[in-house]
């Protein structure tokens, strides 16, 4: 319960300080990351180490989708 309220409290504040990110790639890092640590939280035995390597690589590929939309935009 308490792993649980630890992660709800980081997918809270990580959206909302996504916000104030001043580029593309940054709010996409925070967004992949977030995702990617509850995708690996929510597959197979529920190991933190899935969680890290989830939030690890959803915040490179965020990254780079954010930067490559943020090249289109201008």
């Amino acid at each position: 319960m308490k792993k649980q309220l630890i992660l709800a409290s980081i997918v809270v504040s990580t959206l909302t300080l996504s916000g104030c990110g001043s580029s593309g790639a940054v709010k996409g890092a925070a967004v992949g990351a977030v995702a990617g640590a509850v995708a690996g939280r929510a597959t197979g035995n529920h190991s933190d180490k899935r969680m890290r390597d989830g939030a690890i690589i959803g915040a490179i590929g965020g990254a780079i989708v954010g930067n490559e939309r943020e090249k289109r935009q201008y």
